[in-house]
């Protein structure tokens, strides 16, 4: 499993380790609207703390919950509730401008951000998974369950093989940040915002984690995935770096690795260039006064497919550890990376917060049914597993449309 997009930025940032394609995301030959030589090309506001905070955070949380004997169970709830203000952002390796969170926006509260609709199947977690089996939670309560038994009982991972920090840092990916950069997105799309249109569309970018110039980030060359010098770079050569502006945080930095996996197949979807040339002409759209919701359902578009596609990409990690064992071996724990079936589970709870009609409720909940409550550890063989990921690929290949010679390699 390829993961050092997330090593790269952790190195960088935390310091606990130192301690024009439309929803199907069909493959194309290339960026839509882009000519391979835009480095100039550059989105004109930074008038986004608030949301960089939102990804610094999700971050800060998901490594620390990793660490949980070095975090208390108050440490981990200040960060999620907002008393944040005063404490120093992880910057390590970097010469940052800012220096606390409070320096970026003031006053933001991760748990006031997130969606509070009931998870999908989340009646089906297991005692110890969940605060209240049997019944649906929402992402609210499981992650403030999570930080509780973390931060009071040192657990990393549960009883049954659910990875804690993989869920602290993905769920919030997908509520507060996918879901409420998508609905945005969705709104500017059906033409539902009126007023305050540069402000929201600022937000939606924030929330995306694109630095304001991509071109300098990228190299699709060598097989590599994609970021060119990691995501920090002192772009406009001041000696430091400004984390609004210069950095590429998650959701950007997966998009950009998706997108390097297709073109070194030699089958380009460029989700990254994508979104970030929709979100740049979208922004001025309503600088001219004109209608940005073509650029907006671009921008969606390539992000739906990028969650989409992680889905996929974790499931393939997991094919790839079940392939070298018989068929009918039950699956038992070191079978498959638990870290990988979190970030499987958790980014397919994401799409719960914002898909298009091409990804049926139905067809999501197939998803999660395959993945499954936890991993399926003495209830399974090798080979029924394998069938079960093998379908769920399947339904995200089939909605999405992506070739079939890419999902392989994701």
């Amino acid at each position: 499993m390829r993961r050092s997009f997330l090593r790269c930025i952790r190195i960088f940032i935390l310091p606990l380790l130192a301690l024009g394609l439309v929803l199907t995301g069909c493959d194309s030959a290339g960026p839509n609207g882009g000519n391979g030589d835009d480095s100039d090309f550059e989105y004109p506001s930074s008038n986004y703390g608030a949301e960089t905070v939102t990804n610094l955070l999700a971050f800060d949380l998901g490594v620390r919950v990793g660490s949980a004997s070095d975090n208390s169970e108050t440490v981990l709830d200040e960060l999620y509730t907002g008393s944040i203000d005063g404490k120093t952002v992880p910057t390590s390796g970097i010469s940052a401008e800012q220096s606390t969170y409070g320096d970026l926006a003031g006053g933001v509260d991760l748990s006031a951000r997130t969606d509070d609709a009931p998870l999908a199947l989340s009646q089906n977690l297991e005692s110890g998974d969940s605060p209240s089996p049997g019944s649906q939670i929402t992402t609210d309560q499981m992650l403030e369950f999570y930080f509780e038994r973390a931060g009071s009982e040192d657990v990393t991972t549960t009883d049954n093989g659910i990875v804690l920090s993989q869920f602290a840092e993905k769920m919030l990916l997908g509520t507060p940040i996918y879901g409420n950069g998508a609905a945005i997105l969705n709104d500017f799309a059906n033409g539902n915002i009126s007023s305050n249109q540069a402000e929201q569309w600022d937000a939606a970018f924030g929330y995306f984690g694109f630095p304001r110039t991509l071109e300098p980030f990228l190299d699709y060359s060598g097989g590599g995935e994609g970021l060119a010098s990691g995501p920090a770079q002192d772009v406009d050569g001041n000696g430091s770096v400004d984390l609004t502006s210069e950095y590429v945080y998650t959701w950007a930095a997966y998009a950009i690795e998706r997108s390097a996996a297709a073109e070194n197949n030699g089958t380009p979807n460029d989700f990254a260039r994508r979104a970030f040339e929709a979100l740049v002409e979208g922004r001025e759209d309503i600088e001219d006064g004109n209608d940005p919701s073509d650029h907006a359902q671009t921008a969606l578009d390539a992000w739906e497919a990028t969650v989409a596609v992680n889905v996929i990409h974790y499931i393939n990690s997991m094919e790839g550890s079940l392939s070298s064992l018989d068929d009918g071996k039950t699956v038992e724990q070191g079978d498959i990376d638990e870290g990988a079936w979190g970030e499987a589970k958790a980014f397919a709870w994401n799409l719960q917060f914002y898909s298009r009609t091409a990804l049926s409720s139905s067809d999501l909940n197939d998803v999660l049914e395959d993945v499954g409550n936890d991993p399926p550890y003495g209830e399974m063989t090798v080979s029924e597993y394998e069938s079960d990921l093998a379908d769920a690929t399947q339904i995200l290949a089939d909605a999405y449309g992506f070739n079939s010679s890419n999902v392989e390699v994701w």
